[in-house]
């Protein structure tokens, strides 16, 4: 189980804007270093926190040192949530005792890159979002016993109270805490329990700073309470920053704090966020601003839908006199489970506002259109949230946004039931991308930014009192006005909280500003590398540090480029070209009259028997493979690889007599499939086999508070209930996947496999859809698509995925999986031509056009990577097929070995021979430093692929990823041809 080190990040969590009245809550939660396989915890060895107010805003800079005190190199991840208003704007590793600040790349290719270079066993560092306010730093190695040091750099707003959480741990050895407000007038003040010994002094050139240092440091669990100096009554503050040869702005108005009470609706829409996930949230808090909500309203009706993987048939609750116990009762009685399927949610067509409580993640189903027909008040309480999500659905009903995790309760019922004055408009001459800071994010003052066209500017605002008046202020601006090295920061800020609440839409926009200013987006990561080659060979700009050896090298170095398509697809067309060749050829089906190749049993056993005369054979040649392949991966790569589907038969079969005609043309085999249904031994799902079924929902619940980070659980827990008939529940704890990690892949994919197990394509496809968007470097990612369009009946965008991974420049780690690719594109051709809906093919190679139907086709994936999992195959003449033998005396076939990850490995039989089959699978072992409990394999059996009489079944097991497992996963039968089917 990972080690947790709480570390209270003041940086990364709770240096949030607070309303100038108003006190801010406690953080609700902290992040935490996940270290996986630490006997020992890593310890925080020292902190130096360095904050900076001007021109507006607040830059923290937090450095830490990280000790492993243990005997093994480990890889540590650090996942935090920020604060609403907070971006990530500046990280840095060190690299051979120094500071290597990072530089942004796209999302997924960061991704990748990481990657690569981590199986190298060096030292990247990766900084990225995840889902929402959700962010995950990734660092490797952490080196046994010495330390890694990691700064990271987050600007957000200046507000009336800044506060600076410092309990990162109980003590910490070294301790540096330093303030500076360089255009301050006035020395800020310090609050809270203990103040470290800080003092504010005058500086030199104006404003003030205090610092505080430690050795040995016992360190506050309350946070150091700073109130900065605010400007006098109606005193506008502008600040320019000059970058990169253009002029960025802000403007910093103070504006009428009087509110007045807002007309309440008698019909209310209540959204009730019940996923799994949505039991964190502070509901004491929310259930307190619903007291406050019915107390001002006294009557109303509401309508109450909660929502987690599908959406509640709505409950209606009459509210008299301020009375709601009724509703508040069925509140507190919420399960909570599953995903989040906010899109799902529907207008109930009645009422004429909508409270919706929920953390705005919406990781399930449809996506989430940001817009409702009525005023939305989108009301959070958890710390992991998608605050851009929230904020846009309420800003473009015309409702608000509240934060209940930064207001006090009396705070919390203003935002709700009162309205202030806002900024209604913004428009400029002289200047460009205007962008507004969100009318609730800061009552009582406005926040303006842009970009100048010239040297100076007009800026014009409108803006509306609480009493419905609207009046217009101009602002001059002037470039070098009040100079600041924020202000351009400030403007990258508020352009992301703009676009992230809709960044489906707004992809470009956000992977420009993300490289523009340094930034992690959803759609720029940062990363570290250590050597300059790492930079050169991914194409990625480095630190001005090493701009001089970067440029030397790229100017000199041979690069390795990629084959080009062309070149691609017509060695492609080769390899196809002798895979027709094999499937054109008839091979003996009679028994082989001397001992085979591999097996030295001179008899075909039944089924029952299989693992018995021939056993000890089998596993000798397995020995001698396995010994085989670990040699080849020590010593790496040596050439080409071989051909193997294309190649496949032994020397006895390629040159056996043909049999007149060939292909398929005789009757189709009968064959009949009995798979390994998933292991359900844990001691949660034996409780549910032993009860009664009246009990099964309570002992579910029950022990998920136990596993509500167990995959496997899940897993199992879904398998029981589909299985008993019992699917829509079994289909929501399924859907638990969806919020156990962000970022994972890994568990997404086997989210998505299970509902096409459970024959839910059209939830599987936008989970696969999510991970083609995390992993596009990876041919499984279009695979899984355009398999899962297949099985929608979306013809052409399944051949689309399908060809892109055929045709495809892949990493060497994923052999043969284009071929695959291939016949299974072929196939969906074939079924659309013969449904009369025929697929546009016009961009295909037309040589890559022949369906090749199969008797047998048996395909093995899984969902690690760096794992090498191995698919066998044994006939009834006890012929095993595997990465070791990849040809048997029938004519069967199997691809390449896939050492690095996922696979897939494909067994093929274009004509069966009549009798009893097995399909095992073994976990070979895995190269990974962060690996999940278990292995899960997708077993795709199919009998009469690529004909009309195609019948297709999936199963999926998880191993216990320990080497040298080998698990049955399924039989089955071939009958003679023109038997009756069993």
């Amino acid at each position: 189980m990972p080690v947790r080190i709480v570390l209270l990040l003041a940086a990364l969590a709770a240096v949030a804007s607070a309303h100038a009245q108003l006190a801010p809550a406690p953080v609700a939660r902290a992040p935490v270093l996940r270290v996986s396989g630490a006997e020992q915890p890593v310890r925080l060895a020292a902190l130096k926190v360095d904050v900076e107010v001007a021109g507006g805003a607040v830059e923290t800079r937090v450095r830490m040192v990280f000790f492993n005190p243990n005997a093994r190199t480990l890889e540590g991840k650090l996942q935090f949530p920020l604060a609403p208003g907070q971006i990530v704007s500046g990280f840095a590793l060190d690299v051979d005792g120094r500071m290597r600040t990072a530089v942004p790349v796209d999302k997924a290719r960061a991704q990748q890159v990481f990657e690569d270079i981590s199986r190298r066993r060096v030292d990247p560092g990766l900084l990225q979002t995840t889902t929402g306010n959700n962010y995950e730093l990734r660092i490797y190695p952490l080196p046994p016993g010495t330390t890694r040091t990691v700064e990271l750099t987050i600007v957000e707003a200046a507000s009336a109270q800044l506060r600076i959480p410092l309990g990162y741990a109980d003590r910490v050895a070294a301790f540096d805490l330093s303030l500076r407000l360089p255009g301050a007038t006035a020395a800020p003040e310090l609050a809270g329990a203990s103040t470290l010994g800080l003092r504010f002094e005058r500086l030199s050139g104006g404003g003030f700073a205090a610092r505080s240092t430690g050795v040995d440091t016992a360190l506050p669990s309350a946070p150091l309470v700073v109130r900065l100096p605010q400007p006098a009554a109606g005193t506008t503050t502008v600040a320019t920053e000059e970058r990169a040869g253009q002029g960025y702005f802000t403007i910093e108005m103070p504006i009428d704090g009087r509110t007045a009470p807002r007309p309440l609706a008698r019909r209310v829409q209540i959204v009730w966020d019940a996923s799994g996930s949505a039991a964190n949230r502070q509901l004491d808090r929310e259930l307190a601003l619903l007291d406050a909500y019915f107390a001002a309203v006294r009557e109303t009706s509401v309508n109450l839908v909660r929502v987690s993987d599908t959406v509640s048939l709505p409950e209606r609750f009459d509210v008299r006199d301020g009375d709601w116990r009724a509703l508040r009762v069925a509140l507190e009685a919420t399960r909570y489970d599953g995903a989040s399927n906010l899109g799902a949610v529907r207008h109930d067509g009645v009422s004429t506002e909508a409270l919706w409580f929920s953390d705005g993640l919406a990781t399930y189903g449809e996506p989430w259109k940001l817009a409702f027909p009525v005023p939305v008040y989108a009301i959070s309480s958890a710390s992991s949230s998608d605050p851009a999500a929230l904020q846009k659905i309420a800003d473009a009903s015309g409702g608000t946004s509240i934060d209940l995790g930064a207001l006090t309760r009396r705070g919390a019922a203003d935002a709700l039931l009162r309205r202030g004055a806002r900024l209604v408009e913004a428009h400029a001459f002289g200047a460009k991308e205007i962008v507004l800071q969100s009318p609730g994010a800061a009552p009582g003052r406005v926040l303006v930014a842009g970009v100048l066209t010239g040297p100076s500017a007009e800026v014009t605002l409108r803006l509306r009192d609480s009493a419905g008046t609207v009046t217009t202020r101009v602002v001059a601006v002037k470039a070098g006005q009040n100079a600041s090295r924020l202000a351009a920061l400030q403007w990258a800020r508020l352009s992301l909280a703009s676009l992230e609440g809709e960044s489906r839409t707004n992809t470009v926009r956000l992977r420009e500003l993300g490289k523009r200013f340094a930034l992690a987006t959803r759609e720029t990561s940062l990363i570290v590398l250590e050597q300059v080659d790492d930079y050169v060979r991914n194409e990625i700009e480095p630190p001005p540090e090493l701009r001089a050896e970067y440029d030397r090298l790229a100017a000199t170095a041979v690069r390795r480029r990629g084959e080009s398509e062309a070149a691609r697809v017509a060695q492609l067309v080769r390899r196809f070209e002798v895979r027709v060749a094999w499937w054109g050829r008839d091979f003996p089906k009679d028994d082989p009259v001397a001992p085979l190749q591999v097996a030295k049993s001179s008899a075909p056993r039944p089924v029952g028997s299989l693992a018995a005369p021939a056993e000890a054979s089998r596993r000798e040649r397995s020995d001698a493979a396995r010994e085989s392949k670990d040699e080849r991966l020590r010593q790496g790569p040596s050439g080409p690889p071989p051909s193997t589907i294309a190649a496949a038969g032994n020397a006895r079969a390629l040159d056996a007599p043909k049999k007149a005609g060939g292909g398929n043309e005789a009757a189709p085999a009968t064959i009949t499939i009995a798979l390994t249904p998933a292991a359900n031994a844990s001691g949660a799902i034996k409780r549910l086999q032993s009860a009664r079924p009246e009990e099964w929902q309570a002992i579910y619940f029950d022990e998920r508070r136990a596993n509500e980070a167990s995959v496997g659980f899940f897993l199992d827990a879904a398998e029981f209930f589909i299985a008993q008939g019992r699917t829509a529940f079994g289909l929501r704890a399924l859907s638990n996947l969806a919020e156990m990690d962000l970022q994972n892949r890994q568990v997404l994919r086997l989210l998505a496999y299970r509902l096409q197990q459970a024959g839910q394509t059209s939830l599987a496809v936008p989970i696969f859809e999510r991970v083609l968007v995390l992993a596009p470097n990876e041919p499984q990612s279009h695979r899984d698509l355009g398999l899962a369009l297949a099985d929608a009946g979306q013809a052409q965008g399944a051949v689309e995925q399908l060809y892109a991974v055929a045709t495809g420049a892949w990493d060497g780690r994923f052999p043969d999986v284009d071929l695959i690719a291939l016949t299974e594109m072929n196939a969906v051709v074939d079924k659309a031509s013969r449904a009369g809906k025929p697929v546009d093919t016009k961009a295909i190679e037309p040589r890559l056009l022949r369906n090749l139907p199969l008797d047998v086709r048996v395909v093995l994936a899984w969902d690690a990577d760096n794992t090498d999992v191995d698919l066998h195959v044994i006939d009834p003449n006890g012929e095993e097929v595997f990465f070791g033998h990849n040809a048997s005396y029938q004519g069967g076939a199997i691809t390449r070995d896939a050492t690095g990850g996922y696979g897939p490995e494909e067994f093929a039989l274009r004509l069966a021979k009549p009798g009893k089959y097995r399909i095992e699978a073994n976990f070979f072992g895995h190269r990974q430093q962060v690996l999940t409990s278990g292995t899960g394999l997708m077993l795709w059996l199919s009998s009469g692929f690529g004909t009309p009489a195609q019948q297709d079944r999936r199963t999926t097991i998880r191993v216990r990823s320990e080497r040298g497992e080998r698990v049955v996963v399924g039989e089955f039968e071939v009958k003679p041809r023109g038997a009756a089917g069993g």
